[in-house]
């Protein structure tokens, strides 16, 4: 019998899918429906309409100063390794922040010239 209950058993059954649910879900309410819900990268979106490539850019390079100074200044091999995977991780998010910029340029160049 107790392989029949397992057969059944579905984890949808005993929790709620929580994906797609953001903390901002009263504000996008009191919005309206028609306008489009987030995916969930909210922060990227804050940057992709408040900020510019160049101001981005500026504060990557900064974050990356500041990563050099710390492995100057770093003693163990663990605060080396620690300033490797996050300059890693700058680079990543540099180049993914370009080409998303890069892409809102090229879907708004067709509004542009109508």
């Amino acid at each position: 019998m107790a392989d029949d209950e397992l057969k059944s058993f579905k984890i949808s059954d005993t929790q709620r899918p929580t994906v797609g649910r953001t903390s901002g879900g009263s504000n996008q309410e009191s919005d309206g429906s028609a306008e489009i819900q987030s995916l969930g990268f909210a922060r990227i979106e804050n940057l992709l309409e408040d900020e510019d490539a160049a101001s981005l850019e500026e504060k990557l390079t900064h974050i990356m100063g500041n990563l050099d100074d710390f492995e100057a200044n770093a003693t163990s091999n663990k605060d080396k390794l620690a300033v490797k995977k996050s300059r890693v991780a700058v680079e990543k998010v540099a180049d993914l922040m370009s080409f998303l910029f890069q892409t809102k340029a090229d879907l708004q160049a067709p509004e542009d010239g109508e």
